[in-house]
């Protein structure tokens, strides 16, 4: 895959990378018309589905390859799925690419039904009816289980017994879509699913263009 600029301007409707040493964290980023002022939409924690004003320390990736209309009408579904779900959404390993929301864009809620930062913009995604990345394609790491371990340490007070339960035993077993992968694989995405491997070139492209001069 030839390499082009990922970062650049938002006007209507892009993702976004905030770059912390251990940790990434990718966001939506829309201009809400109410507002007229860019708007962050992300999952921050378990039940934690935010939306406020964009901070510069969130490096935004335009949409590459969608038309202004596709744009406004992305921004407006975000308005929605925030509207619809402000009592947040679970925070979970395990994204298969089934649809995670309903009709009205409400967030499915089961018992081991969740999303990460990440897998909640490929969920919005997928519930616009663009598939992303291949996710046949894509491969675990010892590195993923110990993230995975870390988060449930951090999240599993917050869950109640029975997700708590639904989540421990997806550790090692989930694949993890890492925020950087799936930003830079939005950024250029045309019409085909993103592969693993380009998906990886594409982070590690995305990690350097946000790192520090």
């Amino acid at each position: 895959m030839p390499e082009t600029k990922l970062l650049g301007e938002i006007r209507v409707f892009g993702v976004s990378l905030l770059s912390r040493p251990g940790q990434q964290h990718a966001a939506i980023v829309f201009k809400d018309r109410e507002k007229k002022s860019l708007s962050l939409l992300h999952l921050a924690s378990h039940y934690d589905l935010r939306l406020e004003p964009w901070k510069a320390a969130y490096k935004c990736v335009p949409c590459q390859h969608f038309d202004d209309e596709e744009l406004q009408y992305f921004a407006e579904h975000a308005s929605k799925v925030y509207s619809e779900n402000t009592g947040g959404i679970p925070y979970g390993f395990e994204y298969v690419g089934a649809s995670a929301f309903n009709g009205d864009a409400k967030f499915i809620d089961t018992a081991g039904a969740g999303l990460t930062c990440a897998t909640f913009i490929l969920a919005f995604f997928e519930d616009l009816g663009y598939e992303v990345l291949d996710l046949e394609s894509w491969s675990k790491s010892p590195e993923d289980t110990e993230w995975q371990s870390d988060i449930f340490g951090l999240l599993c007070r917050a869950m109640t017994p029975e997700k708590a339960a639904a989540q421990y035993y997806l550790i090692g077993d989930a694949v993890r879509y890492k925020p950087e992968e799936v930003v830079g694989a939005i950024g250029v995405f045309k019409s085909d699913p993103v592969t693993f491997s380009d998906a990886v070139a594409l982070g590690a492209q995305l990690l350097a263009e946000v790192a520090p001069c």
